[in-house]
């Protein structure tokens, strides 16, 4: 990998993570919407990065759509039912998960990773995709269901209300 794709890598990284922390920590809806947009744009960014335009665009799409739904009227958040002792078990646990990932990352071979067929040519990210990274195809594909299903269930309700 050259350092053009690295910095655009790690810029896109830094997006994708402030705009993780805003969806978290911003106060009002329409900041968390904004939030929401800034990290699907960031995580299109390490896909195209990557090579893998067509996961980018289906993140992308993904993002900006749930994104709508947050910064809506109709939004409402739901509380919830866990105490705080175990949020804090799982916020624990999310950052453990996250040094892990980060030590895997700089232990491997992403830096010397070569992909030459070019950002659009779908055939050979497919192959890429599902000969090397099938788990990770699946977790785009789930992303597009589960974006199709909240897009489906908030037009209902849209819908019911009128």
């Amino acid at each position: 990998m050259d350092s053009l794709h690295a910095i655009g890598f790690y810029v896109s990284s830094g997006v994708l993570l402030l705009g993780g922390l805003g969806v978290a920590l911003m106060p009002g809806r329409d900041l968390r919407g904004l939030a929401m947009a800034a990290a699907g744009a960031g995580l299109a960014g390490v896909y195209v990065s990557l090579s893998a335009a067509f996961a980018a665009i289906v993140a992308l799409v993904c993002y900006l759509g749930c994104a709508v739904l947050v910064a809506g009227p109709g939004y409402r958040s739901v509380e919830s039912v866990v105490s705080p002792m175990w949020r804090q078990v799982g916020a624990a646990g999310a950052a453990a998960l996250l040094a892990v990932l980060a030590y895997v990352a700089f232990r491997g071979d992403f830096v010397t990773a070569r992909y030459s067929a070019g950002p659009l040519d779908l055939g050979a990210v497919a192959n890429l995709l599902l000969a090397h990274d099938t788990l990770a195809t699946e977790a785009i594909a789930a992303l597009a269901l589960a974006a199709a299903a909240g897009a489906a269930a908030a037009w209902r309700m849209r819908d019911r209300a009128r």
